[in-house]
């Protein structure tokens, strides 16, 4: 009885698809893409949890990389779902290349830190938190749910 019902309610839409299979196509494509983001995300606190404070400039560095290297993997992941549906696929668009302005910006800190040039440094991390409210709302815009959060609601209630 439940397969019956589950069939006719796949059928029942036929006429009305024209209208509802963009929005399904985007429900999809949003749905796909907050499941990048929230791999990104754990892929995120699974490195920092790793990392060591210290005030050495090698190990910022490579905190830094390692950042870079997590963003640039969720930014090809984000990629290969293809272009975003309408409406507002511009604002997906806008999202992905924070992300790519983001990953730039930790990549020119770590080589800040290498070269112990504390003030490019400072700026490039005050920059990323520019960048981020740009990109969040972007990602909001465009109805994505885990994409586009900010780090305190994404760790909140992990004591971070």
């Amino acid at each position: 009885m439940v397969a019956a019902a589950l069939l006719l309610a796949g059928c029942a839409g036929g006429h009305a698809r024209s209208t509802t299979g963009t929005g399904e196509a985007k429900n999809r494509f949003v749905n796909s893409a907050d499941q990048i983001c929230a791999q990104h995300l754990e892929a995120t606190l699974d490195f920092l949890r790793r990392q060591k404070l210290s005030e050495s400039w090698r190990l910022q560095a490579a905190r830094n990389e390692g950042i870079y290297e997590i963003i640039a993997t969720s930014i090809q992941r984000l990629e290969a779902l293809g272009t975003a549906p309408e409406p507002q696929g511009d604002s997906f668009r806008s999202y992905v290349k924070t992300l790519k302005a983001r990953a730039s910006l930790y990549r020119i800190e770590g080589v800040a830190d290498l070269h112990h040039d504390l003030v490019t440094a400072a700026q490039m991390e005050r920059r990323v938190g520019e960048i981020d409210s740009v990109g969040d709302s972007y990602a909001q815009r465009y109805g994505l749910r885990i994409c586009g959060i900010g780090a305190k609601q994404a760790t909140q209630g992990l004591g971070a």
